[in-house]
């Protein structure tokens, strides 16, 4: 089943933050990268004092947790999800930020006027947004003159031993690698990007994983409601099986490395 952005599924996948959590916790505890994707992802902002910046699909705000003394002053920033319920979360982790707006947005209806911002963060999410060419002329209005899109999203070739583990596991199992990615990843994305702003670059991010505990891996898996089809096939007895068989590999090599393709695309508006 390719990856699903009805309205019911996105709300089943994103209606609160558990899912997310899970998914974060993974890269969280075993990334090879120690920078980290979030402090990668935000200095490549580079937000200047004064700048007016919106995050679509901000999740539960963990872009912006700790960070009130990295926002510039007098920088506006408006924080929106298609999620209310992930929008409850955002405002519990970022309620020491002063000055935050909250709103409930969907990407391909922006509720804003035109040359509003100076910069729109899209976070891991335009691959899910039904209408992508909507969405990409709804941010490249609001944006001004000179502005710039962020929107980070994988490649084709992420998490490629994960999905190889998947398949032989059951070689129905599809995760939805190829419909996320041909949705809006680095590759397609770029060129749908070039379409609407004068200019458009690609930022790889270099990472690994490298699990050594079964249970944060087996909960970033079943965390994918809504995404591919693991929840129709890995469920009952089979969850236990895959438990099982994630453990079984752990205990025999010591570890399950995974590679990362992930990055930020970066438009600018003439």
């Amino acid at each position: 089943m390719p990856n699903s952005n009805t309205r019911e599924e996105l709300q089943k996948q994103y209606g609160t933050a558990s899912n997310l959590n899970s998914r974060a916790a993974l890269h969280q505890l075993f990334s090879t990268n120690k920078l980290g994707w979030s402090n990668w992802v935000f200095q490549n902002y580079g937000l200047r004092p004064g700048q007016a910046v919106l995050e679509l699909g901000c999740g539960s705000g963990g872009m912006w947790t700790g960070r009130a003394a990295q926002i510039p002053p007098a920088a506006s920033l408006v924080l929106s999800d298609f999620s209310a319920g992930m929008l409850c979360a955002a405002k519990e982790n970022t309620r020491g930020i002063p000055g935050i707006e909250y709103m409930v947005i969907d990407a391909q209806d922006i509720p804003c006027p035109d040359a509003s911002f100076d910069v729109v963060i899209a976070n891991h999410m335009l691959y899910h947004v039904p209408d992508i060419g909507k969405a990409l002329a709804e941010i490249a209005r609001v944006l001004r003159p000179g502005g710039a899109l962020y929107a980070t999203t994988i490649g084709r070739e992420n998490l490629r031993e994960l999905i190889d583990l998947l398949y032989q596991f059951d070689p129905a199992i599809d995760f939805a690698q190829e419909a996320i990615t041909d949705a809006f990843g680095l590759e397609s994305g770029a060129d749908k990007l070039r379409g609407r702003f004068v200019s458009v670059e690609v930022r790889r991010y270099s990472d690994s994983l490298h699990v050594t505990r079964a249970q944060p891996l087996i909960d970033y898996v079943l965390s994918s409601q809504g995404i591919g089809n693991v929840n129709d096939i890995v469920i009952g007895e089979k969850a236990a099986l895959f438990g099982r068989y994630i453990e079984s590999i752990i205990a025999r090599d010591g570890a399950i490395d995974i590679s990362k393709d992930a990055g930020m695309l970066v438009a600018r508006k003439a």
